[in-house]
């Protein structure tokens, strides 16, 4: 018996194959039949003609770990057609952490959701479901290195003793077991910048052990991604864990049109039996935390231990860093503040360069004054690309796409400033860009946000159109799908996106979201 049945549309599978029209039909949340003139009362119809069905589109890159904790809806991630999400990236997770150290990692968190902090993967689902909490995408979590380091040794910059590192091992092993996804680095960020990589290889073993994944934010995304590249094939060929760079890219002006450099670089290390994957985002700015601008010597130790450096000798050598990397008007303006969640309201919604004349500071002292203000806790976008590199990377047919994003509420009011517009609008980008510039076809585009980062993580009950996979399905007008999300009004829908199935059920339909949250956890087997 079917469910549903999605008459006249054109198969997009996931595989890369060429697309064919079919009928598609839907029963106890699985792909149960696909054919020419499938017929079955009482399924419900749904008239596809002219549109694309394919997989639910698989965000191999997210942060949205607590997203639906504020919002169940999960709106901006539903309305692109995401329907599944690789989180706990970035070295940051909700978990693990020893019970002794709890409170600290809690003090850590500004967020709303640091209640939800848990000493395990299996305590935090559990909290979860004793809430009654619901979501509208389905998450895969990943173990975040940083939270397990600081969950052991606190935000010490040292190396981890033989005692701790057994420790770190053992928590992270138990929380594969509970079905975590591999373990995501946060090397440019407190407290993983202060790890070496004996440390890295030691707990990439486990992640081997248990076939998962480690996605990394490489120590450095500009001058020195070459020998960051090195240090993870280095993981990989002496732990066998597979390893993973996340939201790929040529950071900083003075690296601008070395993206064939960076992909040449990959594609030996892949040829010389190194196994590495890569995504990216169709967008040239980041976002980040205003400390990420800072030296990397200076983070180390976490944002009080900043904070405490502002107040040394050691201010001055941070002064002249910033003043350096912040010297003509074009440098102040790139470097736009999101939120200062409330601690300074006068920089929100402010490039640095603006800020700076209204302060009469020099754009370095701008910097130190809202961190210091703020207590490192202002958010930033950081336009740090070029769009020739950006393209470069994104016509890379094995390159899967992720958001970097987290899904947020279309209404302005629910959110913190203007977030960055890869929150709302990454996946029809990517699909209107491929279309326009010709850099692949749909069927290839498709498999970059399906099967290809289904593989990578290591999901295989979906991620491609096949009898007896799970029905996560995106239906969508290939000719028109495009994104309207823009950085002065981030807070639009996407165009073009007609359904959106999960396990089956209509979470989106004919363009708006239903009162179904279909979302659940997704664990390793």
């Amino acid at each position: 018996m079917y469910d549903f049945i999605l008459k006249g549309g054109t198969i997009v599978d996931g595989t890369g194959h060429k697309a064919y029209a079919a009928d598609l039909a839907i029963g106890d949340g699985k792909i149960v039949a696909i054919g020419p003139d499938l017929n079955s009362r009482p399924a419900k119809v749904l008239d596809v003609t002219g549109l694309a069905v394919a997989p639910g589109f698989i965000d191999i890159h997210s942060h949205s770990d607590t997203s639906f904790l504020i919002d169940e809806r999960c709106e901006s991630k539903l309305y692109q057609g995401v329907t599944s999400e690789v989180a706990g990236q970035c070295g940051a997770s909700m978990f693990p952490c020893l019970e002794e150290r709890l409170a600290q990692l809690i003090a850590a968190d500004a967020s709303e959701e640091r209640a939800y902090i848990s000493t395990s993967y299996a305590e935090f689902r559990t909290r979860i479901a004793q809430a009654e909490r619901r979501m509208s995408t389905n998450l895969l979590s990943l173990v975040g290195h940083g939270t397990l380091r600081a969950g052991v040794l606190g935000y010490d910059n040292r190396p981890a003793t033989a005692a701790e590192l057994v420790t770190m091992v053992s928590l992270l092993e138990r929380d594969l077991l509970a079905g975590a996804w591999g373990l995501s680095l946060g090397l440019g960020y407190t407290p993983g910048v202060s790890a070496d990589v004996a440390e890295l290889i030691a707990l990439g073993k486990v992640v081997a052990k248990y076939n998962g994944h480690i996605p990394a934010h490489m120590r450095d995304q500009g001058d020195n991604t070459p020998q960051s590249l090195d240090e993870m094939y280095a993981i990989n060929r002496q732990s066998g864990a597979r390893v993973h760079i996340a939201h790929f890219k040529a950071g900083g002006k003075d690296n601008f049109g070395r993206a064939p450099e960076f992909v040449r670089h990959v594609t030996r290390a892949q040829q010389s039996g190194v196994a590495v994957t890569v995504d990216v985002y169709p967008y040239t700015a980041a976002s980040s935390g205003i400390t990420n601008s800072f030296p990397k010597w200076s983070i180390q130790g976490g944002l009080e231990q900043t904070l405490l450096r502002l107040q040394t000798k050691e201010r001055a050598t941070i002064y002249a860093f910033l003043s350096q990397a912040f010297s003509t008007r074009e440098d102040g303006e790139s470097l736009y503040i999101v939120s200062t969640n409330d601690r300074f309201p006068q920089a929100d919604g402010k490039d640095i360069w603006q800020l700076s004349q209204e302060l009469a500071l020099s754009m370095a002292e701008t910097i130190l004054t809202v961190t210091e203000r703020t207590q490192a806790r202002a958010v930033c976008i950081s336009h740090s690309m070029n769009q020739a590199d950006v393209d470069f990377f994104l016509a890379q047919a094995d390159y899967a796409v992720g958001s970097d994003g987290r899904a947020l509420p279309f209404d302005p009011a629910a959110n913190k400033g203007k977030p960055h517009p890869r929150n709302f609008g990454t996946f029809p980008r990517f699909l209107r860009q491929a279309r326009e510039q010709g850099f692949a076809t749909l069927e290839t585009a498709i498999r970059r946000i399906s099967e290809l980062p289904a593989a990578i993580v290591g999901l295989t009950d979906r991620g491609v159109i096949k009898q007896g996979l799970v029905a996560d399905l995106t239906v969508f007008c290939p000719q028109i799908i495009s994104d309207r999300a823009t950085y002065r009004d981030p807070f639009q829908r996407p165009v073009g996106i007609e359904h959106v199935f999960v396990a089956g059920r209509p979470a989106l339909l004919h363009g708006q979201q239903t009162e179904l949250r279909l979302g659940a956890f997704l664990l390793r087997r």
